[in-house]
């Protein structure tokens, strides 16, 4: 798995219209081959902000770069944001919480 990571500087004051501006963005992104998730993440001082995309190939990241770019910048300039970096990197360890049991023996809904 493979992982596109982009930090954002924001003005004071606009962190939540920053989440509604990258709403369209995530959505395209949504649509590409061979995603596999995608975060946009809010500091909670609200001047710094992060995407996080997660590929399944680093043929599909490769691929989704040039559409990738023009989302974020788009979205970026709505709010006068500064798109400070962007990495890509393989990812080494990806870990999730375990299951909860709720003591039943019957097999779970997927």
């Amino acid at each position: 798995m493979f992982a596109r990571v982009t930090t954002y500087e924001l003005e004071l004051g606009r962190a939540s219209e920053a989440v509604e501006s990258f709403q369209p963005a995530i959505e395209l992104i949504r649509g590409l081959d061979g995603l596999v998730e995608a975060f946009f993440l809010v500091e909670r001082d609200g001047q710094h902000a992060m995407s996080i995309t997660l590929w399944e190939s680093i043929d599909a990241m490769e691929r989704s770069r040039v559409a990738a770019s023009r989302a974020r910048t788009d979205a970026a300039i709505a709010v006068e944001a500064e798109v400070t970096s962007t990495f890509e990197f393989d990812v080494g360890i990806r870990a999730a919480a375990p299951p909860v049991d709720d003591g039943s023996d019957e097999p779970r809904a997927a």
